[in-house]
């Protein structure tokens, strides 16, 4: 949450606003087989490459649904989520970061079409003479490119579905933990409050022991 707010108070967002964005990002991971942890920390690395707040955590549910789609796992789509925040901060998604999502598992068919199918909507589509890979030197993918197709995959039904569907002993293990992780993250905020609430209390705290300890 610290990390966001330096990124995006500057914005006018409030801590409201980030708790809002999070208990979003909270609920899709109960609901799906993703990890909250992971996508905390790259709405972080998505908000410092100048995504706006709410962009950032629906470009992170898209991600996670194109993993869902592609067959990847909660690491590989974290992993993803990484590379994909560092080619929204350098403009453009280039060979690098693409092997990265290949690497990922999630560089098939489906989001090379999709990008181009944003691309063209957007009036710069690709050079088709040559291969896709190839073709990303020219800096087609920009970073309005891959978000507007990250939006469609948080919004696509089906990929959804397939992001909530849990296939093996292991993935189920996983969706409980982050039930039970939702849990107590709601239970301590309700004792300790928020980021800011938290904060003065500790601090208070602190501030009191410290006086009864110094004159000893």
């Amino acid at each position: 949450v610290q990390t966001i707010m330096a990124n995006v108070a500057d914005k006018g967002k409030s801590i409201t606003d980030v708790n809002k964005a999070l208990d979003e990002l909270n609920e899709y991971a109960d609901l799906t087989i993703y990890n909250f942890t992971e996508m905390t920390r790259n709405i972080g690395t998505f908000t410092a490459a100048g995504v706006d707040l709410k962009t950032s955590a629906t470009a992170i549910k898209g991600i996670a649904n194109l993993a869902a789609g592609s067959g990847s796992s909660s690491l590989q789509a974290s992993t993803a989520m990484y590379q994909l925040s560092q080619a929204l901060a350098a403009g453009t998604l280039k060979l690098m970061d693409w092997n990265s999502v290949v690497n990922a598992g999630m560089g098939g068919e489906l989001f090379q079409k999709a990008l181009e199918k944003t691309a063209k909507e957007l009036g710069h589509g690709r050079d088709m003479s040559v291969s896709f890979r190839d073709s990303l030197e020219s800096g087609w993918i920009t970073s309005k490119v891959l978000i507007t197709t990250l939006e469609k995959f948080a919004n696509d039904k089906s990929l959804l579905e397939a992001a909530t569907q849990v296939k093996t002993f292991t993935q189920l293990l996983d969706t409980m933990k982050e039930s039970v992780q939702s849990g107590w993250a709601q239970t301590w905020e309700n004792i300790i409050g928020n980021k800011d609430q938290a904060a003065a209390f500790f601090t208070a705290v602190s501030n009191g022991f410290g006086s009864i300890m110094g004159p000893i």
